[in-house]
Parts: C-alpha cells; structure tokens; sequence
C-alpha cells in the first residue's frame, strides 16, 4: 500500500481516505479526501486511487475550542513567556482541536490589557493550533452570578472602556462575554456588532424578556449554558428559556456531565438541534496535566486559587472552569446517543460559523484542510493543519507550522 511521503506532507499536498468522512454534503462510508497547497480541493465516497490505503475510523473537520482559559499548565491569563505555551499546543494538537479563543476571565484592567497583547504576539507568529483570536469573557458580568469570576473586579458596562479593551489588539477579540441586563449593556452589543464580534449572555440573571431584547440587539450566544445564570422556571424562563426558544442564538454546552447533567445535555441538544449548540471545555490550567499530580497540589485560574476534585473548584467549593478535553465532549455526547456526525459538527462547524470562518469547520471543497482522524474509540490519531501532519499518536508531533 502506498503511505504519504514526507514531500507530500510538507507541501500539504497528498489524498487521504477514510472508513467515514464527516464531510458537509453528508458522510461517506468509505470517503476520499483530495489536499493541495493546504487546502481541500474534492471530496469523494468510492474506492480511493490505486496505492492509497483506507484508513480505519473517521475523518472529520478539525476541532475549535470557543472557550478554553488554559491547559497544560499554563493559566491564558498570566502567562508570560510564548515559550511556555509549547505543552499547550501539543495538548490541544493531542485533543483533535486545530483552533481556539484563549479565554480571558475577568481581572484588573491593566492585566487584561497585557494579556491582550501578548496573545496578540503569539496570533501573529501564527503556529499550532491556529489562535483564532481572543474570548474576553468579563468584567461586565452581574456579582449575583460571578461564579469563579472576582468580584471585586468586576464592573458596570462602559462604552469608552469597552472601545478601549477592543482597540488593545485590533482584531484580535473575537467573542465577547456578558450580562445583558446590566445597565449599559445594550450599548456595547451595539459597538460589538458594528465590529463584528460575536457577543455571548453569561453569568447573568437576565429575565426571559430582558434576554430576548439582547437577542433583537444582536447577541447570539449563551455562554455555557446553566452554568453561572438565572435558572430556568416554567413561569419565568430567564435566560435559558429565551436561549432554548430562540433559532437565532447557540448555546455553549460544558458536557463534562459535571457542569450540567448527561440528561439535560441530551435535551438541549435535542431542542436547539446540533446546529444551534457549540461544545466548549471552560478547560484551566490543571486541564492535560497528570490527574493525581493535580490533586495533589493547588493551581490558578487568572491568579485565584483553585483545587481539583471532581472538577477545578474555588476554595468556597464553586466550579472554577474543567478538565474537559474538546474530543473527550465529543465522546460523551456520543455516549448519550447523539448521532456521530451532530457530535463533531458541534465542536467544529458550528464554532467556525459563529466566528464566520467558512474557511474552517468542515470538509468541502475550497476549505482549509484542518482534519482530525480518529480511530474507532473515537480516540484522536492523527491531526493535519493547512494539509500538514502535526499530531500522530503513536509518535511524537512533528513541530507545529502552517
């Protein structure tokens, strides 16, 4: 059988063919995947050209992580040096993810501001996984839902301040967390639209009505759904049943089945449909490290102390983010009998459309050709970036490019 050549692999020119495709058009059981100069060129079920090897498991886009505040280690608002972040990259390379939003918790200020354009430095120098820029998750959040947030730092919406957060790294910000009920709020949902940043309703306490004026202003997310938010109620829904009853806006899950429970995880994918739910980790710095070593020892989520247990967790007991890995959601809501192909579109083309990125999130013709093949476990094996191999299980990464 004929194997990919080093030449092909470094042009990321070459045909990969696979038991199961997860391709936009639809699976194909077996399917062929045609690369050349890095992007995807055709798409195919029937036998593949002579000498190319079907290779068991699944093909499926690249994974995009919306969420994720650090892993490996490494905590995505106080790191310092970009050489620190080489175990992240091989841990999310190792996971199937090919692109993220670091995640940057509410802090003081000045701190936000340095984390901006630090991870405006390591954006540019571009690399593996792909940083599709910035989720800024805080400071406009309501005090009554901080969950792991500081409430000390949190603050009331201001538009010049917000244009300044903004104006740190042009570009870089692409997603933005907040309260919608807060005085001010809709203000900044005005200034996020006209620059095309996708705002998301998080650690709220937003009624179903106040929600669904965020929603006609243009929000379109929930950020992590249950957690950190009014309850919903049969008689006052909040923002979970504005968010369950409205096409227009996809909810971020943490199915972890700690966040929220596997039943309700079931059903909220099954009432939005897998188009309107993205799969997100909420992943800190303990995430892809040794898990008695963790347990062992205190970690930080943007300076504040956390411990791990069942799951990251304040001193007060409150959750503090998870150790969630975006190919272990997959698996789980796999388990809860979602069908394979919802699964994996909701951990890479429903986050790549949010963020308007048609270029990524599936595979078609014209598509950046950041694929994950996973074995029959569901296991990742092998990751390509731009139609270059970056990950191999069963061998140490080759060094991360585009």
């Amino acid at each position: 059988m004929r194997n990919v050549t080093r030449t092909e692999m470094s042009s990321g020119s070459f045909v990969i063919a696979a038991a199961r495709v997860v391709a936009e058009q639809g699976d194909f059981t077996p399917g062929i995947v045609e690369v050349a100069r890095g992007r995807i060129a055709r798409v195919r079920g029937g036998r593949p050209p002579r000498g190319v090897r079907v290779r068991p498991g699944v093909l499926a886009p690249g994974l995009i992580d919306l969420q994720i505040n650090g892993c490996a280690g490494v905590d995505f608002v106080t790191f310092q040096d970009p050489a620190s972040l080489v175990g992240v990259r091989g841990h999310l390379l190792g996971t199937g993810v090919t692109g993220f939003l670091p995640t940057l918790i509410t802090t003081p200020l000045p701190v936000l501001h340095q984390a901006l354009r630090r991870w405006q430095e390591v954006a540019r120098a571009g690399g593996a996984p792909r940083v599709l820029g910035v989720h800024v998750e805080g400071p406009y959040l309501n005090p009554a839902f901080a969950g792991a947030h500081p409430i000390e730092h949190l603050r009331a919406p201001d538009a010049g301040e917000f244009t300044r957060i903004l104006d740190e790294a042009p570009g870089l910000v692409r997603l933005f967390t907040l309260a919608p009920e807060l005085p001010g709020a809709d203000g900044l949902i005005q200034i996020g639209r006209k620059r095309r940043i996708l705002l998301s309703a998080g650690h709220t306490g937003a009624t179903c009505e106040q929600a669904r004026q965020a929603f006609r202003s243009g929000m379109r997310m929930a950020t992590h759904l249950f957690n950190a938010m009014r309850p919903l109620h049969h008689r006052e829904p909040g923002i979970v049943g504005a968010t369950l009853a409205d096409d227009r806006v996809t909810a971020g899950l943490i199915a972890d089945f700690v966040h929220v429970h596997p039943a309700v995880v079931r059903t909220v994918i099954a009432g939005k449909g897998w188009g309107r739910v993205a799969l997100v980790t909420d992943a800190v710095a303990p995430a892809g490290e040794d898990r008695d070593r963790v347990r062992a020892r205190s970690s930080s989520l943007a300076g504040r102390e956390v411990t791990v247990s069942d799951a990251p967790r304040l001193p007060s007991g409150t959750l503090a983010g998870s150790l969630l890995t975006l190919d272990q959601a997959v698996r789980n809501v796999v388990s809860l009998g979602v069908p394979l192909r919802d699964a994996v579109l909701m951990a890479s083309a429903v986050p790549a459309a949010l963020l308007g990125r048609r270029d990524l999130g599936r595979i078609a013709a014209g598509a950046r050709a950041d694929l994950v093949l996973f074995d029959r476990r569901l296991r990742v094996e092998t990751v390509y970036l731009a139609g270059i191999r970056v990950f191999e299980r069963t061998g140490i990464p080759r060094r991360p490019t585009e």
